[in-house]
């Protein structure tokens, strides 16, 4: 071919070029286009590899194409078909869009949903119901550890006989609240944890409800004395009771702890507790006891050291004595540290030593018998009792006047009517 023949040919094909192009465009302005998602396995888990591919009806003069997932652009580009490998990152439902632009100003979306289906059972770690002894008509809570790699969202299913809860969540632990149950006694639990149609694990145990604890443990407490010295042991009784069962008591003093003990199948219990010795002054004590369902109870009290009055306590053997018996005065004291000890009648001093016992030979009367007891490290307690002791010899009436007539006893007269002195005082009687 010439060359003038090849410039007319050239110009022919650019006029035809130019023909077609305007006839393409006037068609793509006149009719849409489509666009195609496709997924590849439609039910990927998540260890597969998903394909996703973008394509269109029309893929000429493409000046924009992405993909994304969940609103995230994962891939993008010019030219179609557009493709990319995906590794899901867990087991959920993802929404899935394809995105175009052309030459021509059109714009074109898809969406699709992929569901990442988990077929890897969760494992259930720990299983705890709350409280940790339910009672009767009360709430229970069970609380389940469940581990899933794949699974964000986990469903939990509770049945205790023919009541069923559910619960479907992302939390960790899994708290689910079980229906009221009326009686006490074992009741099956069947457990559930799942992350899809086809992940599933299973469990089942007996829970145990028990009858209302109706009260918190109870406490009485005293010490084996009012004071005590430095030298001495303070010991402290208690005793402790509950409706249940006792778990422990915790004894403090002064905030740091001195006993501690616990208790299994125990109702009631009587302690002696030795708290050892402690410095001059007042001293705090706290009983803090618990019971097998968690109630508590707390008990304070305070004891001195080396100050406060002696311990002592006066007994006599005979409280209605006859005159000229003999009443023996004795002392109980839990003192341990005793220098002297005084008897007294009446104020008098009958013994004084370290004697705890003196007889006394009781004379009529009334009296006030008494003790006082002192300590090496100086403190004094003091006791007193009443006593009446009676006359069993009275004095003899021998005789007596009425008027000017003299009587003597066992005598007897008779008065005319009247008014009559006795031994010519005032005093008066009327016969």
């Amino acid at each position: 071919m010439k060359y003038n023949d090849r410039g007319v040919f050239m110009k022919k094909c650019a006029i035809i070029l130019s023909v077609l192009l305007f006839a393409l465009v006037s068609c793509q302005q006149r009719s849409d286009i489509s666009v195609s998602l496709s997924v590849d396995p439609p039910s990927p888990t998540p260890d597969s590899t998903v394909t996703i591919q973008l394509t269109a009806s029309f893929d000429v003069g493409i000046t924009l194409a992405a993909i994304s997932i969940d609103g995230k652009t994962v891939q993008s580009g010019d030219t179609l078909p557009l493709q990319y490998s995906w590794k899901p990152s867990e087991a959920k439902d993802y929404i899935v869009e394809g995105y175009i632009e052309n030459i021509f100003g059109q714009k074109k979306t898809k969406q699709t949903s992929i569901t990442v289906i988990d077929k890897t059972a969760p494992t259930i770690g720990q299983i705890r119901v709350i409280p940790t002894f339910p009672e009767i008509d009360s709430a229970i809570y069970l609380s389940i550890v469940a581990q899933d790699p794949e699974s964000r969202i986990l469903k939990a299913t509770a049945k205790v006989g023919s009541e069923s809860k559910q619960v479907q969540t992302i939390d960790n632990p899994i708290i689910i609240e079980l229906p009221i149950l009326r009686q006490e006694g074992e009741y099956p639990l069947d457990i559930v944890i799942s992350s899809g149609d086809f992940a599933k694990v299973a469990t089942s145990t007996m829970l145990t409800v028990y009858p209302n604890d109706l009260s918190p443990p109870t406490i009485d407490m005293n010490f084996q004395k009012s004071s005590f010295s430095t030298e001495e042991n303070v010991v402290l009784n208690i005793k402790i009771e509950d409706d249940t069962e006792i778990s422990s008591v915790l004894v403090e003093c002064d905030g740091a702890e001195k006993y501690v003990k616990s208790f299994t199948k125990t109702k009631s219990a009587d302690l002696s507790v030795n708290l050892g010795k402690f410095d001059l002054g007042f001293h705090s004590v706290s009983v803090i006891v618990k019971d097998i369902r968690g109630k508590s109870t707390i008990s304070s009290g305070a004891f001195a050291v080396g100050i406060g009055p002696a311990d002592v306590k006066l007994q006599i053997d005979n409280s209605n004595p006859s005159p000229a018996d003999l009443v023996e005065l004795s002392v109980q004291t839990d003192e341990t540290l005793v220098k002297q000890i005084t008897f007294y009648v009446d104020g008098t001093i009958i013994s004084q030593g370290t004697a705890f016992s003196c007889c006394w030979k009781a004379v009529s009367g009334r009296h006030v018998l008494s003790v006082s007891l002192e300590t090496t490290d100086g403190r004094i307690g003091t006791d007193c009792i009443q006593i009446d002791v009676q006359d069993n010899k009275p004095p003899k009436i021998d005789s007596f006047k009425i008027g000017n007539t003299q009587l003597k006893t066992d005598d007897f007269i008779s008065f005319s009517a009247g008014y009559y002195g006795i031994d010519s005082q005032s005093v008066m009687i009327q016969l």
